[in-house]
């Protein structure tokens, strides 16, 4: 071999094996029977840059398709070593069915992270066609005493599941809610609002002023979204100064987490999302040892369009589903994260002092106790019937 050749070789070969590890290794896939995501494209300059795109055009009603029509793709592994069984596939042992046995939650729990293969999110996809969604706000919270901290008598029989929400009024940075139609906290255009409407159906927007207000039966909100057009948000404006989107709960766990190489990270802690799908479906996440935008990339490729962080630290994420048999007597109470504290399935209907959100089964016609409402992908464009 001449000397050019071998200085090419010793430059270029290094590069490509380099590369090729690289794709192997840091690109996970969406699902076990689709090509590989763009993950190259999931950069955005700003949670508020970019307006929402709308998959249909104006006037079209978004539908809230029932789980039992809709395949749920499955999510291939990042990683096969150590493999976990069941990671990335949705599972409806031990969830909540409707009368008919149907199943109403789909779970599953899959591996987001690169940088820490420990990192764990678990996750629940709920069928909104046959649940409505209710917020609560906690017994010590500045708005306690205009709402309710504990599920209705009458409501408890119907229960399918309960989370936490978001964090207290005091760390929200003056964070908006709105209960059963009264608002507790002003609202703030821009932040991310979980939206509860009167139907008991929901959806995750930026809040802004064509969001019809008389229409919206609950609402909470908490910083900026950190899934936008079924992309992670990669950074956010800040004072006028363009900042990384993750959020900071590293001091809740000691002062942050460390990766395999011992490398310490602030960000990287126990904390919990919401996101939702183009179906109109709820997703709920727990996630372990995670930061922001892994947490963000796990909905993401769970389907979600838009989603939004929640409450953090490890006794305050939770997820407690509720298992009935056909005559709508409760059987067990399960945890979605196994990672949870067993007390914490005692949690929440008997009221609690933190925010939290309740789902319940709707009745035979399909509605909540609330009057349905009628939702377009463009805000502006809303009826009631």
């Amino acid at each position: 071999m001449g000397t050019l050749p071998r200085v090419l070789f010793h430059r270029f070969v290094p590069v490509v094996v380099l590369g090729c590890l690289l794709w192997v290794f840091m690109i996970p896939t969406a699902c076990a029977e689709s090509p590989l995501p763009d993950f190259s494209g999931i950069q955005l300059a700003q949670a508020g840059s970019l307006p929402e795109t709308n998959a249909k055009p104006e006037g079209t009603q978004v539908s809230r398709d029932s789980l039992s029509t809709i395949k749920l793709d499955n999510i291939k592994p990042l990683y096969t070593s150590p493999a976990l069984p069941g990671e990335g596939v949705w599972d409806t042992s031990g969830v909540p069915r409707d009368s008919s046995g149907n199943p109403i939650i789909y779970k599953t729990f899959y591996r987001p992270s690169v940088d820490f293969p420990n990192a764990v999110v678990y996750m629940m996809v709920v069928d909104m066609s046959k649940t409505f969604l209710q917020y609560y706000v906690g017994s010590q919270e500045p708005g306690a005493s205009v709402a309710l901290s504990e599920v209705e008598t009458e409501l408890r029989p119907r229960i399918l599941a309960i989370t936490n929400a978001m964090w207290m009024q005091r760390h929200s940075r003056g964070a908006g809610a709105i209960f059963r139609g009264k608002v507790v906290y002003p609202m703030v255009d821009g932040m991310a609002t979980m939206i509860v409407y009167r139907d008991g159906s929901a959806d995750i927007r930026e809040w802004n002023a064509d969001i019809p207000i008389h229409l919206v039966r609950d609402a909470r909100q908490l910083r900026h979204l950190i899934v936008k057009n079924g992309m992670v948000v990669q950074s956010v404006m800040r004072n006028g100064k363009l900042e990384d989107s993750e959020i900071g709960l590293g001091f809740l766990l000691g002062g942050g987490g460390k990766n395999l190489d011992g490398k310490h990270f602030w960000y990287v802690a126990d904390r919990s999302a919401f996101g939702i799908r183009k179906d109109g479906n709820l997703v709920f996440a727990i996630g372990h040892h995670i930061g922001t935008k892994d947490l963000a990339k796990a909905l993401v490729l769970a389907g979600c369009e838009r989603g939004m962080h929640a409450d953090a630290n490890p006794h305050n994420i939770v997820g407690n589903l509720y298992v009935r048999d056909a005559q709508g007597n409760l059987v067990t109470k399960q945890k979605l994260s196994p990672e949870q504290s067993k007390y914490t399935l005692k949690r929440y209907e008997d009221g609690y002092t933190k925010d939290f959100f309740a789902m319940f089964a709707r009745d035979n016609a399909g509605q909540s106790s609330g009057r349905a409402v009628s939702r377009t992908e463009n805000q502006p464009n809303y009826r009631t019937r």
